[in-house]
């Protein structure tokens, strides 16, 4: 089954990351699928939601949605605490 993961931004037509996780996916011999979405301005949480919905494993997030998306972690590292930034965000689940 492909594991699908995201970029995304607004605007986001100009991110190389789709091509290099492409690269990266042919040359480690990994299922993935990796795309560039462009989230509304206002609909970033939205969008979010919509893919964990879709299965999406995770997302790298671009310009503007960074200190957006640190606010929706529930864990962050040092570096995003000081700096109030998030730049990926990984679909967690617990299991009991």
């Amino acid at each position: 089954m492909t594991d699908k993961y995201a970029v995304i931004g607004n605007p986001i037509a100009h991110s190389k990351s789709p091509l290099i996780h492409r690269m990266f996916a042919e040359q480690t011999r990994q299922d993935i699928s990796y795309e560039a979405i462009e989230a509304p301005l206002d609909g970033f949480a939205a969008t979010i939601e919509r893919l964990r919905a879709a299965g999406y494993k995770g997302c790298n997030v671009t310009v503007p949605f960074k200190f957006e998306a640190f606010k929706m972690c529930v864990m962050q590292t040092g570096r995003a605490r000081e700096t109030g930034a998030q730049h990926f965000l990984v679909a967690v689940k617990y299991v009991d």
